[in-house]
This record gives structure tokens, sequence and C-alpha cells, in this order.
């Protein structure tokens, strides 16, 4: 009786109009609840400078020599919340929670274009307790702007299928598609994936070739925009290409430092890997059922989803950097965002045909749905509790050090690698008083002769590199850790969690 009050209430209130607004207002709430900071990793920290710098006026494209540098649709929103609230964690995850909220809102609105208001309101249960999408609404990336983009690109797109025949509002629809994929593009440049799936999409569907016309035009004006841009301030309208071919170096060679593996995908989509499993739970596996179910049913509604979801993957698995030479696209966790969208239509699906499947018994379905429900809710907050506290510890000696140096006027600071010079300056607000100097660019009698400043060491870089491999031969620094000059006090030291996470902060008199 339990269940069936529980689920007939959840029923009920998903055939009223403030259903989808209980599920994100629920979705807000467990986002705060694994509220890491917002600028946390070390990609997060690069964005949030670039956008620090359009807010302060201090951007200059000619010396950007990184990605992160040139996505704009992340960096112009973030840099808008910086000028109007300042640099602090809650204007980093502004735009992030606007659009994870958004992008639930929008999920729900194509779920019900393509399968019904039932299947619509499980999607967007699905994407509230989804640990990615939670986890990356906590951290400034790409990850936490692109799912949105994606599934507003998909929305127009299938808005403009059902009145293409019939109504002029449907090339302003394929128009605005064309204009979400950009977004999304300029966000991570293997967003145009999706282009590529609404394409192969259009021509199986046999549709008239003159609504891609639309959606090309669509994409291409921003990225003309982006072009004239380059244009005007570097002479180059491939200015970025140019600039970010430096890292097809990261996938290159037999000990790659980017991952390039063809069984990474694989293996952590479906929980062969503790990361993976945390990050998606078993949506993957409930992704697999929804199609396994489609194909049987021989239901074409799963198509569009499908083409949406399989292309992109595709591109992420087999894709190159170069049209030159075959140079893998790295791999990442995150990565798979650009997919969140039709995942979940595709899993939603996959469970409301099970449930049916399992039992025609109307109070056993709902009982069944609900058990379900919870067991993987409470799946995902443990993998998303997990995935916080990593973030949380990953932060934690630079936290510490920041901590330590606020207020103070002696800003020179000695480190011995890049991360951070790019974190204590968020932390420390981008003080311009800090002067950055680095130890691995000195020699022993230099670093003996440090006075007036502080000297960082942290452990996890003193023996091994940034992918973790150990160092051939340890750098003259490391011997400080326990044997230090007398000229240098220890001021902090801070056990991090794992060990290698430790650091100590000295000041050379």
């Amino acid at each position: 009786m339990l269940f069936d009050a529980i689920y007939k209430f959840l029923l009920d209130i998903g055939k009223k109009r403030y259903a989808i607004g209980s599920v994100i207002t629920a979705a807000f709430f467990i986002r705060i609840l694994f509220f890491t900071g917002g600028v946390r990793g070390s990609d997060a920290y690069a964005y949030a400078l670039h956008a620090f710098q359009i807010a302060s006026g201090q951007y200059d494209i000619n010396a950007i020599g990184s990605f992160y540098g040139f996505r704009f649709a992340l960096l112009l929103p973030t840099a808008l919340s910086y000028f109007l609230f300042g640099v602090n964690d809650y204007s980093s995850v502004l735009f992030p929670y606007i659009f994870s909220l958004m992008n639930m809102l929008m999920v729900y609105f194509l779920a019900r274009e393509i399968f019904d208001r039932e299947t619509a309101f499980i999607a967007a249960i699905l994407l509230a307790i989804y640990p990615l999408d939670i986890a990356t609404t906590n951290v400034l990336s790409p990850d936490s702007f692109i799912p949105l983009f994606c599934s507003l690109a998909i929305l127009f797109y299938v808005k403009a299928q059902k009145i293409l025949n019939r109504s002029e509002w449907a090339g302003g629809y394929l128009f605005l598609s064309g204009i979400f994929i950009a977004f999304a593009y300029l966000s991570r440049i293997t967003s145009i994936f999706i282009f590529a799936a609404l394409v192969l999409h259009h021509i199986f569907r046999k549709q008239k070739m003159s609504g891609l016309i639309w959606v090309t035009l669509g994409l291409a004006i921003p990225l003309i925009g982006e072009a004239l841009y380059y244009t005007v301030y570097t002479g180059d309208p491939f200015f970025r290409f140019h600039r970010i071919a430096i890292h097809e170096s990261l996938v290159k060679g037999p000990d790659p430092d980017a991952i390039v593996s063809l069984w990474f995908y694989p293996k952590v989509m479906f929980g062969f890997d503790l990361t993976g499993w945390a990050f998606y739970g078993l949506l993957w596996w409930m992704v697999l059922a929804g199609l396994t179910m489609a194909f049987k049913q021989r239901d074409d509604r799963i198509l569009l989803p499908a083409f949406f979801l399989v292309i992109p993957f595709l591109g992420f698995e087999f894709g190159t950097q170069s049209l030159k030479e075959m140079i893998p696209i790295m791999k990442n966790y995150n990565y798979l965002s650009l997919i969140t969208g039709p995942a979940v239509l595709i899993a939603a699906y996959g469970i409301k045909k099970i449930s049916y499947l399992l039992s025609h018994d109307r109070e056993r379905r709902k009982a069944m749905l609900f058990v379900f429900i919870v067991f993987i809710t409470s799946m995902n907050m443990y993998g998303t509790y997990r995935l916080a506290l990593n973030a949380k510890d990953d932060a934690g000696p630079y936290e510490t050090v920041a901590h330590e140096l606020k207020g103070e006027t002696k800003r020179t600071i000695y480190v011995h690698h890049g991360r951070w010079p790019l974190f204590l300056k968020y932390f420390l607000r981008y003080d311009p008083n800090l002067d950055f100097k680095m130890l691995n660019e000195m020699n022993k009698e230099q670093i003996e002769k440090i006075s007036g400043a502080y000297i960082v060491l942290h452990k996890r870089y003193l023996a091994a590199d940034t992918a973790g491999r150990p160092f051939r031969q340890l750098p003259v620094y490391a011997d400080y850790w326990n044997n230090h000059p007398k000229t240098w006090k220890r001021i902090l030291s801070y056990s991090g969690n794992p060990a290698y996470n430790s650091v100590v902060l000295f000041y050379a008199e």
C-alpha cells in the first residue's frame, strides 16, 4: 500500500503541469548537496582565468596557447557572471546550474515529443539523479554547457520534422538547431558530431535536403563570426586550429599523456572501472536495454535519439584530430556529456517498456518502478558523493596554502608545477601582486639563494609527472621535503588525501 500511495502521488503530479517543476526543484537541491566549489580541477581553473581576463578587459587572443581560451560559449557567460558578481565559487557555477536545470526541462519536452508524458517524466528523473550531470554542474567546464546545447539542437530539429511540409516555422526551427550545434561546437570542437548525426538521420529518413541548408546556415553564422574575430585580431581566420595543434602531442607516441585506448569507453560506461561506475551508474545498461526493447518491438521512434547517441559515440571512439593523419581524439569520462540527452531518453524508454514486460498487473508494475528508482537513486548518490570527495581532496592543498597566504603583502611564490600559479590565482582572486617563479627552471645553487619569498613543495609532483609516471631522475628540490636549507622556515604542513596530496609551505628569510 505504501508503494502504491507513493507511486500514485508521483504519477499524479506527473500528469500535472507542475510535474517537471517538482523534478527540477529536487535536482537543484541534489546539486546543492554535492556543491564542491565550482572551480575545482585543472581545467576549471584555466577557464576561470580566461573568463576573468575577459571580464576585466585583460584578455589577449594572441597570448592564448591552449584550447581553454577559445571556448567562447563557456567563457563569455562566465565572464558576464564575474563582471556582475565578482570572482567567487557561486558566480562560477551560476550558468552551469541554470543550464543543467534548463536541460532537464528540454529533455522532458524532447521525450514528450518523441515518446509520451510518462517516458518524459522518467527521463527527467534519470537526469536529475545522473552523477555525471551533478558532478559537471558543480564544475566550470564545457560539460556543464554542452548537454543543454545538444538537447536544444535536437528539440528544435524534432519540432521542425513535425511541421516540415505545412509551416514556414520549420525553417526557423532548423536554423535554431544549427545555432545550438554551433554553441556546442564553441564549447568543445568534438560537438560537431551532433551535426553529423543530424545530417545522417535526415538522409536516412529521406527528408527534404533543403532542411539541411537551414541547419547549416544556423551552424555557419556563429562560426563565421568567430573566424572574422580571429581575422581582425590575428590576421588568421583559422587561428584557433593553428594554436591548438600543439595538443596533438598529448595523444602521440607509445605512452601518450592522454587516454586513447579503444577499450576506455566500453570499460567505463558499463562499470568495469570504479570511476566510470561513479560517473554513470547503471545508465548505459539501461540504454542498452532501451535499444534492445525498441529493436525487438520494431519501434522506429527510437531512431532519432539512437542516431544522436551512436554517431557521436563512434566519433569519440574512432575519430581523428587531424585530416592529414590519424591522430586519435583523447578520451575522458566527461566527454560523454555530449550524449547525455539521448542517453536518458533511451534509458527512460527502456525502463518503461521493461516494466510492462515484467508485469501486466498495474499495481505490481508501480511497485517495481518505485523500488528501481529508489535503488538507482541510492547508487547514484553514493557515486556522486565519491566524485565530490575526490574533487575536494584534489583541491585541498591549494585551498589550504591560499588560505595561509591571504592578507600577506609578500607575494613572491616559488612553485614547481604549472597547476599552482593557476590555482592560487583563483583562490587569491587574481591579486595583481602575485609573482610566481618556477623551481623546476632553477638549479640547486639558485634555489638555495632564494630569500624574501614563499616556497611550495607538493609531494604529488616531486617524484612523478602530471600523468603519474615516476621521474627517471628526481629533481634537485625533492630533497628539500625533509632537508630544507636553514634559511627556510616551515610555516605550513598539510597532510593530503591521498598522501601524495601533501604539501609543505616554507618562507625563505
